[in-house]
């Protein structure tokens, strides 16, 4: 009769341990990504991937269909009808407010991650931080904290003490106009012909532009302009 009754419970014992879980969906448009995270939480047993996206759009028909307690998603992914970054963000934090999301990504930007979180975005774990991470990473944010990789507060730390140091300069209009132009694809002789100025103007008003929105390179600038919505 024990032997039976232990039978019966048995099933429950499972769903209870498993409702126990913490329940995370992983989104990287790369396969050896996700299969790299999930081997590494495969060792946890408080954490279970119920889910892999490789898009913002399998994201979101994945969380249409299915329950999870957290989010781990790449900042930039294959464009669909969705748009991968800050914007999908926003999509997720709009339509499921109380689900934690945590970036697994190689953008380090200020600039863009401070949009990022402006977003909803609970935690940040680049992707050249130990995968034991992770964990950690999962658990705060499921227990209503936040999570930032230590280089990112390092830096961040770093842009407060600048920041209260030398004042932020707002863009002139003319650096506003050539930084519009650069991001949509104009290269700076382009630039110089179609406003008529030089292109030693034009240089220096880009480089001046950067240097304001603190982007350390091109790719850098594209990406704050995408998420800003500059490129429409």
């Amino acid at each position: 009769m024990a032997g039976d009754a232990a039978l019966a419970f048995a099933p429950l014992v499972q769903e209870l341990r498993f409702l126990a879980l913490i329940k995370i969906v992983v989104a990287d448009d790369h396969p050896l990504v996700r299969a790299g995270v999930c081997r590494v939480l495969q060792d946890d047993a408080g954490i279970r991937v119920v889910g892999e996206a490789e898009s913002a759009d399998a994201l979101f028909r994945f969380l249409h269909s299915r329950r999870c307690d957290v989010v781990l998603a790449d900042l930039h992914m294959p464009v669909g009808e969705h748009a991968d970054g800050v914007p999908m963000l926003q999509v997720l934090c709009q339509r499921w407010p109380s689900l934690p999301v945590v970036a697994f990504t190689m953008v380090d930007n200020l600039a863009v991650l401070q949009l990022a979180v402006s977003a909803g975005l609970r935690g940040v774990l680049l992707k050249t931080e130990p995968l034991a991470a992770l964990s950690v990473a999962i658990r705060r944010v499921h227990a209503g904290g936040t999570y930032f990789s230590a280089a990112l507060q390092d830096k961040w730390m770093l842009s407060e003490r600048q920041a209260k140091a030398v004042p932020t300069t707002p863009l002139s209009p003319r650096e506003y106009e050539v930084f519009c132009l650069f991001v949509r694809g104009m290269s700076v002789s382009q630039i110089a012909l179609k406003l008529q100025r030089s292109i030693k103007t034009v240089s220096r008003q880009k480089r001046s532009a950067m240097a304001k929105l603190r982007l350390a390179h091109d790719v850098e600038a594209y990406d704050y302009a995408r998420v800003q919505g500059l490129l429409g």
